[in-house]
């Protein structure tokens, strides 16, 4: 008989639902491979058993640990009884450990494969490689347990043959700490573990039971006995996460699409817009690596990272390989100005909303797109905040942005801090007419358009002094053509304060633009 390289064994309790969800993505994963399912449900009431019962491809054992049964109450069963039924009945080489609240994003299950018959093809002695997971909304980034630093595999892969060496897990234990001590006998017998930095899964959060808690407290204790050299003083408390989720962390390019999965089960009413965070740049790499790393330190799970180079020949371009894995997009092609990226920006942009934070600009915090989130929803057109300007000299402070209505004065906002629906950009892209102001037209005819707006109390950005359209007479002239263009003229003129700004420097800006070697034109 042919056996399955991979068994993968899940664990469920009244989550048919998302058990549902984890089991295609499993055979959505593994349709090419060998495989067999193998599910050890405790009794659901939920229709989870009679979903199972149906299912020609899995091999499910049920086993009732809730309730009564003939007037008696059922003698529960702990959780290292149930993994240990799975186990025994797995005959794959290895066995892929998920929960019925897991949903692994595609190559997860294919990358651990590839790293264990590599490192056994080494000689390492591996019993298992952990996958990163996170349990989303609680937290953002991925994670692995450790235990003394070596990685824990609670999501994951453990290898068939060092389980039946060390004898699977002790059913003394009555709570799924038996699973640390699993890691440790298998530790003691020599096994090493792994982590496989391209493997992730989605979790979704499940409340612990108070029952399960006690039980977890009493382990605890069993397992200082175990493991006295191993283990932390037992006079140390049960900490809320154990294994603890400590090292190891680190952001990832999320997959959309499974989180997305998850949510429309679990928080349909929740929906959690995408942002597409697009990045212009040219020659500038020292510039580019620092946005990179602000993009990549939001605790924001939903975004797309789109980077619009105009055909860099520095160090620009070592830049872009070495994050080549954290980009979703990459355009480098020479172009018509930065303008001329933004929109190419625009229409790669797969989110719901769109920001641009270019070359040299950050992020004002790690959490601020999570922070603007709530207000991302669907119907208002742009969601805008605050900013930090850094001038020259490293020095910063903070400028606060207007109502929207002030845009008949100047531009109310930074572009960097705000959020734009994408498709609202796409109905407005930037006008290449204008090469310097083509941000402040933008927003003016969005506005004038009657497009939505809210100004949200948060500091977006830190925005880096010297752009183009900072200084000189021809964004002076620019933005003037646009307020007449825009709102025409009249009062409000007057209280232009880039008319004001133009009268005040006129002969300043006039002087220097002559002293370029342009003809001066003005027949006064």
């Amino acid at each position: 008989m042919d056996y399955p390289k991979i068994s993968v064994v899940i664990g469920s309790y009244n989550r048919r639902k998302l058990l549902e969800l984890c089991i295609d993505a499993v055979r959505e994963e593994l349709h090419h491979e060998a495989y067999e399912i193998i599910v050890v449900d405790g009794g659901s009431t939920d229709g989870t058993v009679e979903w199972l019962t149906a299912q020609k491809d899995i091999i499910s054992i049920i086993q009732h640990n809730r309730g009564k049964w003939r007037g008696k109450p059922l003698t529960r069963k702990p959780w290292a009884y149930f993994m240990n039924l799975a186990f025994k009945a797995a005959s794959g080489k290895y066995i892929c450990l998920l929960s019925d609240n897991s949903l692994i994003v595609p190559g997860a299950i294919m990358n651990g494969i590839d790293l264990f018959d590599e490192m056994l093809a080494q000689g390492v002695k591996l019993g298992g490689v952990a996958f990163y997971f996170r349990d989303y909304p609680v937290h953002k980034q991925y994670a692995i347990g450790e235990l003394n630093g070596v990685p824990h595999v609670s999501q994951g892969l453990l290898f068939n043959p060092a389980l039946q060496e060390v004898g699977y897990c002790n059913e003394d234990y009555l709570s799924d700490l038996a699973h640390a001590d699993l890691m440790f006998r298998m530790q003691a017998a020599g096994y090493r573990f792994a982590a496989m930095r391209t493997s992730f899964v989605e979790c979704w959060p499940k409340d612990r039971e108070g029952e399960e808690t006690a039980l977890r407290q009493q382990d605890w204790r069993r397992l200082h006995e175990f493991w006295p050299d191993t283990m932390q003083s037992p006079d140390q408390p049960l900490p809320a996460e154990f294994p603890p989720r400590t090292g190891h962390v680190r952001p990832a390019p999320v997959n959309r699409e499974t989180l997305n999965r998850l949510l429309m089960v679990m928080a349909p009413s929740s929906p959690v817009a995408t942002v597409s965070v697009i990045t212009v740049v040219f020659q500038d790499p020292a510039g580019l690596e620092k946005t990179i790393r602000s993009v990549l330190e939001q605790t924001y799970p939903q975004l797309e990272f789109i980077v619009i180079d105009g055909g860099s020949q520095d160090a620009t371009q070592d830049v872009l390989y070495r994050y080549r894995d954290s980009i979703d997009t990459v355009v480098s092609e020479a172009d018509d100005g930065i303008y001329d990226a933004m929109n190419k920006g625009i229409a790669l942009a797969k989110g719901d909303y769109a920001i641009f934070m270019n070359a040299d600009d950050v992020f004002a915090s790690p959490d601020v797109v999570a922070q603007v989130a709530p207000y991302l929803d669907g119907q208002t057109d742009v969601v805008y905040g605050h900013r930090n300007y850094v001038r020259k000299s490293g020095s910063m402070v903070q400028q606060k942005s207007h109502e929207a209505s002030y845009v008949r004065f100047r531009m109310p906002y930074c572009h960097q801090a705000a959020f734009c629906r994408t498709e609202t950009l796409r109905c407005w892209p930037f006008n290449m007419t204008y090469r310097y102001s083509a941000d402040y037209n933008q927003v003016a005819e969005i506005f004038r358009n009657g497009g939505t707006f809210r100004q949200v109390d948060l500091t977006i950005c830190n925005y880096a002094s010297g752009g183009m359209s900072e200084s000189g007479l021809r964004p002076y002239l620019e933005v003037l053509k646009i307020q007449f263009d825009n709102f025409g003229d009249g009062p409000h003129m007057k209280s232009s304060e880039y008319m004001k700004g133009f009268i005040g420097q006129r002969d300043k800006l006039l002087a220097a633009y002559t002293a370029e070697g342009k003809p001066n034109t003005n027949d006064e």
